[in-house]
């Protein structure tokens, strides 16, 4: 049995009426981070607007990584250019420590469809110091993470051309980023993830690889249903999992995970059993627990935690097993 994921007695941690510079009907889907001056977690959190029916970024910081204060008065990454005129949505947060710089993946949504878009920055706490390099991949995409460390001098790239997730690599992030690339995991018929599947936080390396949290989805028709699970990928090969869950490691159970009724950011027609969705996005070493940072239901944001080393552990034995 693999180490479960255990649920924050405070969740939803945020919640759309957090959000002070706007009347939010969503606070959702958080990229997170360690800031590394302050030893704070960071949250990116994809804040949805009613009014506009836009969405923007908020950050959020904490000390123990629960509850949560909002520094800010304003969108840390507002719609300011014309690839972001439909939407900032969906962030990923990865420190290159090596270079002492954070990697901002996200989709910046316009007429030209949803696009993976870059931001840099050495500072998350000062939106003065974000660096804005566009958009990275040609086509529609999303589901983007880069990996906190070089392999074979390259930097390596995880994004989603529907329903796959792929591997590529580029000499530097400034670079366009391929379309195409090596195929790591895909939908497989009659489970959990049976319609896609997106890479969720940045992975982190352990003993046993990389250890990547993903998310699936099944088909509409079964409710298009979110859940999370792990998987383990070659140290010196990105591209090669060694093992993946066969079952969810987090699926849509508690009530803030499932909202049965329409809501403005949700197109209820994907939905038809209603939104039932745990959508990881960041994760974060704290304490000798990993925690993992999701969206609820197209609503909130929540957080679950797992012993780091029981985790491993649980999957080494799996692996051995399998």
């Amino acid at each position: 049995m693999i180490a479960p994921l255990l649920r924050m007695a405070a969740n939803p941690i945020v919640r759309p009426r957090d959000i002070v510079f706007t009347d939010a009907s969503g606070a959702f889907n958080p990229g997170a981070c360690i800031d590394h001056r302050s030893g704070r977690v960071v949250l990116l959190v994809r804040v949805y607007e009613r009014a506009s029916r836009r969405s923007c970024l908020a950050l959020a910081t904490s000390a123990d990584g629960e509850h949560f204060e909002y520094p800010f008065g304003f969108p840390i990454v507002g719609r300011d250019t014309p690839y972001e005129a439909w939407g900032v949505e969906d962030a990923r947060i990865t420190w290159l420590a090596a270079e002492g710089r954070y990697a901002i993946t996200y989709t910046g949504y316009s007429a030209a469809g949803p696009r993976v878009c870059l931001i840099t920055t050495d500072d998350l706490l000062d939106p003065a110091r974000y660096v804005r390099h566009g958009p990275r991949i040609a086509g529609e995409n999303k589901n983007c993470v880069v990996f906190p460390e070089r392999v074979g001098g390259q930097y390596v790239v995880f994004h989603r051309p529907m329903p796959n997730i792929v591997c590529v690599r580029v000499a530097a992030l400034d670079d366009i980023w391929p379309a195409a690339g090596a195929h790591v995991l895909g939908p497989e018929a009659n489970t959990w993830r049976s319609a896609r599947v997106g890479a969720g936080a940045p992975p982190i390396l352990t003993r046993l690889g990389w250890l990547l949290p993903f998310h699936g989805a099944t088909t509409i028709a079964e409710g298009n249903v979110y859940s999370m699970g792990w998987c383990v990928l070659a140290a010196d090969d990105p591209a090669r999992a060694l093992w993946v869950s066969d079952q969810p490691a987090l699926q849509p159970e508690a009530p803030y995970e499932i909202e049965p009724g329409p809501i403005p950011q949700v197109d209820m027609a994907n939905f038809i059993t209603g939104v039932r969705v745990v959508f990881p996005q960041g994760m974060v070493e704290l304490g000798g627990d990993l925690i993992v940072y999701y969206g609820a239901a197209d609503v909130s944001v929540a957080a679950a935690r797992v012993d780091k080393e029981a985790l491993l552990t649980s999957i080494e034995r799996a692996m051995v097993s399998s």
